[in-house]
Order: structure tokens, then C-alpha cells, then sequence
């Protein structure tokens, strides 16, 4: 009787920390969904798999600096069926998002486990770097997948680390808007490393494809992209005008696109080829490429800053001794 008591009142305080906005949370479970945003102050984890149908807001949101979610091995699911485009955000600005940080420092959402099937963003962090918000983040050993925007969107967020982690199969809903696997946006000084972004981007809507992997979007400066894995993703990697200063260092970043959406989908100029690999709009020289298996590249290039798809084969062997 003891341990069934226990057992009950365990459940129903479970049952009330799903059910509450703005409350402290240690575990997150339960076969309740989440109807309305659940903000964490402390650590917490999910002790079983949970589903979100959250209208205007996150799933679950980060309140507080210094804490940690933990996915402990489940997954969260959102409404959204992205193949098919159904529930996807049509109000952007609502923040349909699986995992949100918006001005924490110092938190950290941690695998193994699944964000999948929301209507915006899998994970988004958020920060100012005028105001020093949104610093020290680490995403780590977590798989993000059919998200209808960005797997991971990084907004005004610097020195964080995004490692380790599996993005596939998110931004179909993207249309004008650049996302992929991980949209890098006016955020500097993060470190993207040892992560799997495939089959990330669309080439629907009026813009053309401007979706990709991995994306250096914006104002995005200092940020290190080392040691992943890119393919099969719409672009690879994406470098906008004004990213500059970043390093893009012993990736491997081929077959993007899949010969498939390269056949269906190509441009004819202006907007030319639907993707390549690297598609870099900066200018020559204004970031760093270094020891990259790469084979198409489409970006300015001049003798002292060649493109970087040369692929001296003793690049497959430095990659593969590491």
C-alpha cells in the first residue's frame, strides 16, 4: 500500500507540472500533452515520451539562467507533419517551437532524445550580444528531425556549442525565410561541431533555395564549423553577405543536393543551379576554409583565397586520422 500511494501522489505531481504554465519543473512526463507552454526555472528532465499541442508558443520553455533539460532517451513531438506542410506556422512570429531559450545564459538541453514535428523551429536559442544574453548554451546528443523551419535556430546567441547532435529532414516549410538543420543568425563566437545535418531545406516558394545544412545567416561572425557531416541537404553549407570571419575547418560537406532535387528543381539563371555543397555569398577571403571534402562550390574566389573544393585526396586521409 505504502509503495502504491507513493506511486499515486508521484503521478499526480507529474500530472500537474505538465499541466501548468510558468512552474518549476524536475520531471516532464506523463500521457497528458502539453496544451499550453511549460517554463522550467530548474532541471529537468523527461521521464517519458511527450507530445505538445501548444497553439501560440514553445513546448517547453528555459526560464531561467544556469539549469539543464535533460531528454534522458525520449522524445518530444509537436502537431505538425511537415511532409505534407500540415499545422506548420503560417504566424511566424508565434514561436511554435519544440525547445525555446530566449535571453538565458548559461543552459544547456542535452540527449540523447528527439525533438520532432513542430511547426517552427525543433530548438531555438535566442540571445542579444549588445546585452550579453544567450551566451554559454550547449545543445549536445540530440536528434532534431521533421521540424517544419530550422532543426536548430540560433538568433543573437554567441560562444555556445552546438555538438554532437543529428538534424534531418526539417525546414520543408522554409520557402523565403534561409533555415536547415542549423540557421546560424547574427550570432558569433559558436563552435558547431562533430554534428549530422542531411536531407535539411526546400526548394518550394518564390526565392529559390537558400536552405541548407548548416547556415552562417545575417551578421554571423567568429563562429567555428568543424568536423561535420553535411549531405543531402538542399545547400550545404550557406554563408550570407555580411558572415563574415567564421571558419569552416576538416567538414565533410558532399552531396548536396540529392541528384534527385537537382534534376527536379534546377534554375535556369538568374537563380541559377538549385545547390551546391558551399554556396558562399561573402566575399573572397572573408572567411576561412580549411581541409573541407568538398565538390561543388559557388562563391567568389580570387589566387590568394582559391575555392575551397579543390580536394587534394590527402584531405580524405587527414579527416579520417583524427
Amino acid at each position: 500500500m505504502r509503495t502504491f500511494k507513493a506511486t499515486t501522489v508521484f503521478a499526480v505531481v507529474i500530472a500537474t507540472l505538465m499541466m501548468a504554465g510558468n512552474t518549476k519543473a524536475v520531471d516532464i512526463g506523463g500521457p497528458a500533452p502539453i496544451t499550453s507552454t511549460l517554463t522550467i526555472f530548474e532541471d529537468s528532465r523527461l521521464i517519458s515520451d511527450v507530445t505538445c499541442s501548444v497553439a501560440n508558443g514553445p513546448c517547453i520553455s528555459l526560464g531561467a539562467p544556469n539549469i539543464t533539460l535533460r531528454l534522458n532517451g525520449f522524445t518530444l513531438t509537436g502537431p505538425a507533419e511537415s511532409a505534407s506542410l500540415t499545422n506548420c506556422a503560417t504566424n511566424f512570429a508565434a514561436g511554435q517551437d519544440g525547445i525555446s531559450a530566449v535571453q538565458q545564459n548559461h543552459v544547456s538541453i542535452i540527449g540523447p532524445g528527439r525533438v520532432q514535428k513542430f511547426s517552427r523551429h525543433g530548438i531555438s536559442l535566442f540571445g542579444n550580444i549588445t546585452q550579453n544574453t544567450g551566451t554559454r548554451i550547449t545543445v549536445s546528443h540530440v536528434t532534431i528531425n521533421q521540424n517544419c523551419y530550422s532543426g536548430i535556430f540560433m538568433g543573437g546567441v554567441s560562444n555556445s556549442d552546438i555538438i554532437n547532435n543529428v538534424s534531418v529532414r526539417n525546414s520543408n516549410a522554409s520557402e523565403f525565410r534561409p533555415c536547415g538543420g542549423n540557421c546560424i543568425t547574427n550570432s558569433n563566437n559558436n563552435r558547431i561541431l562533430r554534428n549530422v545535418f542531411n536531407g535539411n531545406g526546400s526548394v518550394y516558394g518564390t526565392a529559390g533555395n537558400n536552405d541548407f545544412g548548416a547556415g552562417l545567416v545575417g551578421t554571423s561572425t567568429g563562429n567555428l564549423l568543424q568536423e561535420n557531416t553535411i549531405g543531402g541537404n538542399t545547400q550545404g553549407v550557406y554563408i550570407d553577405t555580411g558572415a563574415v570571419g567564421n571558419i569552416i575547418r576538416r567538414n565533410i560537406i558532399a552531396g548536396n543536393p540529392p541528384i534527385q532535387v537537382s534534376t527536379l528543381f534546377d534554375h535556369p539563371l538568374p537563380i541559377g543551379p538549385v545547390g551546391f555543397d558551399i554556396r558562399n555569398l561573402s566575399p573572397a577571403g572573408a572567411n576561412v576554409f580549411d581541409n573541407n571534402l568538398c565538390m561543388t562550390y559557388s562563391g567568389a574566389s580570387n589566387t590568394s583565397n582559391p575555392a575551397p573544393c579543390q580536394n587534394n585526396p590527402n584531405i580524405i586521409t587527414q579527416l579520417f586520422s583524427k
